[in-house]
C-alpha cells in the first residue's frame, strides 16, 4: 500500500506499540496526522534520509521527544503542527529551509534555547505558535519575512529584551500574544495604530512600561476585540483604552489602578468580559449621573478590590453569568427584599467577605456558588436546585443539613459540596451518600452517627471524601469499595470502631488514606494481592489501637511511594476549580496543617498504636517518602540500615519504642533530613557524625542512656565534637541565639516547604544557605576571638 497512500490519518484508534518509521518514507505521502487521547504509540521521526512530498505533518504524542534536523529536508511542507507533545532541546535551525511553510505550531512542548532567526524570515507563514515552551533570548532587531503573518503566539516562555519596532510593521497581523515572558523596556503604544487589522493583543505579565493615563488617546484600533494588560504595573486607567469601542474582552487585573468610574466604559457597548481583580485599593465609583448598563457583559471579575458593598453598577448588569467578588469587604445580609438581582448568574464567588446572614437566593440559575470564609450564621439554607457546586465552608452555620438537599424529587446534582469548618450537627442522611458527588467535604463539624453507604453499585464519581473531625461512630461502610474514582479518604478524629479496611486496597486511584485518632484495632493482615494500595502516597493510621507486626507486604505494594520523581509537581485537587485539598500532619509531635498537598508528597504515620516486632527492611524501598513516623509503639530490634535509602525523607521519628543496637551510619546519607527523633529507645554506641547529623540536638536522642558522642553529654572516650560545632555554639551564645527556637522554626519551615517551596528544596538551596550562614558565622567568631 505504501506505493499508493497519499493521506494517512490516525485519530483515537487505541493503537499501541512502536510506530514503524518506514511510514515516513512512503514515496507519495503528502498528509500525515496522528492524534490519540490515550496515546500508546512510541513514535519517533527519522533522523536521516527523511525527504518526500509531505505537505502536512500534524502529530501530538508524549513519546515524541526530539525534532531532528532532518525535518528541514521536507521542503514541500506547508503545515507543521507538533503542538501538545513532549519535544525537548533547541528548535532546529533547519526549519528555515521550509520556505513553503504557512502554518507552524510547536506550542505546549519543552523546547529551550533561543528562537532561530530563520523562523522570522518565512515569507508564506500565516500562523506561528511557539507558546508554552522554555524559550529564552531576545528578538532580532530586523526581519525579512512574516509579511503574511496573521497569528503570532509566543506567550508563556522566558523571552527577554525589548519589543522591536518591526512588530508594528506586520501588515496582516490579527493576533499578538506576548504575555507571560520577561520582556521589558518601553512599549511604543502610539505605533499600535499601525496594526489596523489587530483583533487580539496580550502583553500581560511582563515588565513593559508606557501604560499610563498620559498615553496618546487620539487613536483607536477599530478591530481590537481582546486586550490583556494584566500585571503591567499600571497605576491609572489608560486613556487609549477608552477609545477601543469594539472591545469584547478587557483584562486589567493585578495592577495598581485606584479608581474605576462608570463613564470609563461608556463606549464599550459590546464588552463581554471585564477583569479588574487585584487592584488594591480599587474604588468602583457610583456616578449617579451615569446609568451604565453593558448589555452583553457576561463575565465580571472584581476579586480583591476592597469593595464594601454591592453597587448599582453590579446589580443592574442583567446579562451577567459569571461574577467574582471574592476577597473583598462586602458586609451585611442577603435578603429577598434587598438583593433581588443576578437572576441569570451561573457562577458567583462571594468567598472571603464579611457577609453575616443568608436568607434568600436570588440566583435561580446558579450552578456554582461559593460563599466560603464569611461570617454567615444560622441554619443552612439549601441552594437552588440548579446548583452543581456549593461551597460554604468556614462560616458559623449551625443545625442540621436540610432535608431538601436530599429530596429525591428534586433535580439536585451537586458535584462539589463543601460544608466544612462550621457548627453543623445531626446524623447524615443515607441519600447524601447516594448523590453524584465528586467532592464531599464535611470536616470540622459536629456530625454524628454512622457514616452512610456510598453507592451500592460501582462508579467513578466520588473522588474526595473528607469526614474528619466530627463524631461519627460505628464501622466503616464497605460500600466505599464501590467508589472506584476515590483519591482521598480522610476520616481522622472521629469515633469509628473497626478493623483495618483492607478492602479499600482495590481502589485503583486511592492516593490519601487518613484514619488517625479513631478506635481502629486489631492486626493488619498480610495481603497476597500485589496491587493492593499500589497508588497510595499518604497513609496515616496514628492514634488508634492497631496491634501485631507492621504490614510488610503492604510496604512492598506501596508503589506510589517509590516512583514520584517523574510525577508532575502540582497540588492534589488543583484541577478542580474553587476547591483546595488540605491535610493535617504530625511532625515532631506537633500537628501542622498543610494548606495544599503536593502530588509528589509521600508520608507514612503509624505512630501511637500497639505495633510490635521489627521494622521491615522493605520500608527502605519507599524512596519517595518525605515523612516516616513509627513512634510510640512497641517495636523491637535494630533500626534497618535500609532506611539510608530514603533519599527524600525530611522527617524521621522512631521515638518511644524498644529499638536496640547502634544507629546505622547509613542514615548520615539522608541529605534532606531536617527532623530526627530517636529518643526513648535502647540504642547504644557512638552517634554517627557528618552532614545533617551535625545539626541534631540532644533531644533527638534523649532516653537512650548508652548512646555517646556529640551531642549527648556522655563521651565515648576517643572522640571530641568537631571544632566547627564548638565554634557555632560559642557564636550562638555570644549573640543570644537559642537553638531550641531555631529548630522549632526549622520544623515549621519544613511544613511550609512542603506546600509552597518544594522546588527550592529539590535543588538543595536551603542546605547550601544554612551551610554558608554557618561558615560566615564561624569566620566572624574567629575574628571576634582574635580581637579580644
Amino acid at each position: 500500500m505504501s506505493s499508493y497512500i497519499t493521506t494517512l490519518i490516525l485519530e483515537n484508534n487505541g493503537l499501541q506499540g512502536k510506530f514503524p518509521e518506514d511510514v515516513f518514507h512512503f514515496p507519495y505521502l503528502q498528509k500525515f496526522e496522528l492524534f490519540e487521547i490515550d496515546n500508546q504509540l512510541e513514535l519517533k521521526f527519522p533522523k536521516t534520509n527523511w525527504s518526500g512530498p509531505l505537505k502536512s505533518l500534524q502529530v501530538s504524542s508524549p513519546y515524541l521527544q526530539e525534532l531532528p534536523d532532518s525535518v528541514g529536508n521536507l521542503r514541500s511542507l506547508e503545515i507543521l503542527d507538533l503542538g501538545g507533545g513532549n519535544l525537548k532541546g533547541p528548535i532546529p535551525a533547519s526549519l528555515g529551509n521550509l520556505t513553503q511553510l504557512e502554518h507552524l505550531d510547536l506550542s505546549h512542548n519543552n523546547f529551550d534555547g533561543p528562537i532561530p532567526c530563520s523562523v522570522f524570515n518565512f515569507t508564506q507563514l500565516q500562523f506561528l505558535d511557539l507558546s508554552k515552551n522554555k524559550l529564552v533570548g531576545s528578538f532580532p532587531s530586523k526581519v525579512s519575512g512574516l509579511s503574511q503573518l496573521s497569528i503570532l503566539r509566543l506567550h508563556h516562555n522566558f523571552l527577554s529584551g525589548r519589543v522591536p519596532s518591526w512588530f508594528f510593521t506586520l501588515p496582516s497581523l490579527v493576533e499578538l500574544m506576548l504575555n507571560s515572558n520577561k520582556l521589558n523596556g518601553n512599549f511604543e503604544l502610539t505605533k499600535l495604530s499601525e496594526l489596523s487589522k489587530l483583533e487580539v493583543l496580550s502583553l500581560s505579565d511582563n515588565a513593559l512600561s508606557s501604560f499610563t493615563s498620559a498615553s496618546n488617546s487620539n487613536y483607536s484600533l477599530p478591530r481590537l476585540v481582546s486586550l490583556q494588560l494584566s500585571s503591567c504595573n499600571i497605576s491609572e486607567f489608560p486613556n487609549f483604552v477608552r477609545n477601543l469601542e469594539g472591545l469584547n474582552f478587557l483584562n486589567l487585573s493585578y495592577n495598581r489602578i485606584h479608581v474605576i468610574e462608570a463613564d470609563m466604559f461608556l463606549k464599550f457597548k459590546g464588552l463581554q468580559v471585564l477583569d479588574l481583580s487585584h487592584n488594591i485599593p480599587l474604588s468602583v465609583g457610583n456616578n449617579s449621573e451615569v446609568d451604565l448598563v453593558l448589555p452583553w457583559l457576561s463575565d465580571l471579575c472584581l476579586s480583591s478590590c476592597n469593595i464594601t458593598e454591592l453597587s448599582n453598577f453590579l446589580t443592574t448588569q442583567e446579562s451577567l453569568m459569571f461574577l467574582d467578588l471574592s476577597s473583598n469587604n462586602i458586609q451585611g445580609r442577603i435578603t429577598e427584599q434587598e438583593n433581588n438581582w443576578g437572576s441569570n448568574l451561573v457562577n458567583l464567588d462571594l468567598s472571603n467577605n464579611l457577609l453575616t446572614a443568608l436568607e434568600y437566593y436570588p440566583w435561580k440559575s446558579i450552578e456554582l456558588l461559593d460563599l466560603g470564609s464569611n461570617l454567615i450564621e444560622g441554619p443552612l439554607l439549601a441552594p437552588p436546585p440548579s446548583t452543581m457546586a456549593f461551597l460554604i465552608s468556614n462560616n458559623r452555620l449551625n443545625g442540621e443539613i436540610p432535608s431538601s438537599i436530599c429530596n429525591p424529587e428534586s433535580s439536585y446534582l451537586i458535584l462539589y459540596l463543601d460544608l466544612s469548618y462550621n457548627n453543623l450537627s445531626g446524623a447524615i442522611s443515607k441519600c447524601l451518600g447516594l448523590r453524584y458527588h465528586s467532592i464531599l467535604d464535611l470536616q470540622m463539624n459536629k456530625f454524628y452517627g454512622n457514616i452512610p453507604d456510598f453507592w451500592v453499585e460501582r462508579n467513578y464519581g466520588l473522588q474526595i471524601l473528607n469526614l474528619n473531625n466530627n463524631d461519627f461512630d460505628g464501622s466503616l461502610p464497605k460500600s466505599l469499595a464501590n467508589c472506584l474514582g476515590l483519591e482521598v479518604l480522610n476520616l481522622a478524629n472521629n469515633k469509628i470502631n473497626d478493623t483495618f479496611p483492607h478492602w479499600l486496597g482495590d481502589l485503583p486511584q486511592l492516593k490519601v488514606l487518613v484514619l488517625r485518632s479513631n478506635y481502629f484495632h486489631g492486626q493488619i493482615a498480610h495481603s497476597a494481592n500485589e496491587s493492593h494500595f499500589s497508588t497510595l502516597q499518604i497513609l496515616d493510621l496514628s492514634y488508634n489501637r492497631f496491634s501485631g507486626f507492621l504490614p510488610t507486604t503492604y510496604f512492598r505494594n506501596f508503589k506510589g511511594m517509590t516512583n514520584l520523581a517523574s510525577v508532575p509537581m502540582e497540588y492534589i485537587g488543583a484541577g478542580r476549580s474553587y476547591y483546595i485539598y488540605s491535610l493535617a500532619l504530625t511532625i515532631k509531635s506537633v500537628e501542622f496543617m498543610l494548606e495544599r498537598v503536593l502530588t509528589i508528597f509521600a508520608a507514612i504515620d503509624m505512630s501511637s498504636n500497639r505495633f510490635e516486632g521489627t521494622i521491615p527492611e522493605t520500608v527502605g524501598n519507599l524512596i519517595s517518602l518525605k515523612v516516616l513516623n513509627l513512634s510510640h509503639n512497641h517495636l523491637t530490634g535494630h533500626i534497618p540500615s535500609s532506611l539510608g535509602n530514603l533519599a527524600q525523607v525530611e522527617s524521621l521519628d522512631l521515638s518511644c519504642n524498644k529499638l536496640v543496637g547502634e544507629i546505622p551510619s547509613e542514615l548520615t546519607d539522608l541529605n534532606f533530613l531536617e527532623v530526627l527523633n530517636l529518643s526513648e529507645n535502647q540504642l547504644v554506641g557512638l552517634i554517627p557524625q557528618g552532614k545533617q547529623f551535625n545539626t541534631f540536638l540532644n533531644d533527638s536522642y534523649v532516653g537512650n542512656t548508652e548512646l555517646c558522642g556529640f551531642p549527648v553529654s556522655k563521651s565515648c572516650g576517643h572522640s571530641d565534637p568537631p571544632s566547627a560545632i564548638f565554634e557555632e555554639e560559642e557564636f550562638d551564645s555570644a549573640f543570644g541565639l537559642d537553638w531550641k527556637f531555631v529548630m522549632m522554626g526549622y520544623g515549621c519551615g519544613l511544613v511550609f516547604g512542603f506546600s509552597a517551596g518544594y522546588i527550592m528544596m529539590t535543588i538543595r538551596k536551603p542546605k547550601w544557605l544554612v551551610w554558608m550562614i554557618q561558615q560566615a558565622g564561624n569566620r566572624v567568631l574567629r575574628r571576634f576571638k582574635k580581637n579580644r
